[in-house]
């Protein structure tokens, strides 16, 4: 089997490249650059027409959206136990919280960073961001609250794909120049997982251009 990820450096795309590295498998990496346009590329939207990162080959055939990639290679590869696959609840709950960072903190951060998602006038695009930056700054606060439960990761006892999703949006935050400070028990649980050899190694990875 043969996995090839299309990733951009500062997108959601961090949270697969720390899933691949948790498993410790051998995979191809390809750096998009999105200031410079590579995912309107014709080449690149040969492997996804929707023109968005991340996208994951799998033998060729493409998986797109962070939260599919992760729950295929949680379950493709069981022992590096990405998801608490034997739990029914934990599993729900791991798939509530990466369902409310897909449709909810991403939109949110969208809508400040991509609002030419939204709309094509630059007063409209202009008027959304500070709606957007509410929005977004009462996500995190919801972030706060959920790291807040016991354990040393946001699901407990064991890191999972919803650490390494929670990164990118603590990245996000950073590049708003939030001040992450408020928010002392989810610093205290992304610090570990910056810390985590995967983490670093994936990081790593994305900081440098990459081929497969």
């Amino acid at each position: 089997m043969t996995l090839q990820l299309y990733f951009a450096p500062g997108s959601s795309s961090l949270a697969p490249l720390v899933a691949l590295e948790e498993i410790n498998i051998p995979y191809g990496a390809h750096r998009l650059d999105l200031a410079a346009g590579d995912q309107h590329k014709p080449d690149y939207l040969k492997v996804n027409p929707r023109g968005r990162v991340p996208t994951l080959l799998v033998d060729g055939q493409a998986v797109t959206e962070v939260l599919a990639i992760l729950t295929y290679l949680a379950h493709r590869y069981p022992h590096s136990e990405l998801l608490p696959l034997a739990d029914p609840l934990g599993l729900a709950k791991a798939y509530e919280v990466m369902s409310w960072f897909a449709s909810t903190v991403h939109v949110a951060f969208a809508q400040i960073a991509r609002p030419e998602r939204y709309a094509d006038d630059e007063a409209v695009k202009a008027a959304l961001a500070t709606p957007g930056e509410a929005r977004f700054a009462r996500t995190l606060t919801d972030i706060e609250r959920l790291a807040q439960a016991p354990g040393p990761w946001l699901l407990g006892e064991n890191f999972s794909v919803v650490d390494a999703y929670a990164l990118v949006i603590w990245r996000w935050a950073e590049r708003r120049q939030i001040d992450t400070g408020r928010y002392p028990a989810w610093s205290a649980k992304a610090a570990r997982a910056f810390a985590r050899p995967s983490v670093v190694r994936a990081l790593r990875r994305e900081a440098a251009p990459v081929t497969a």
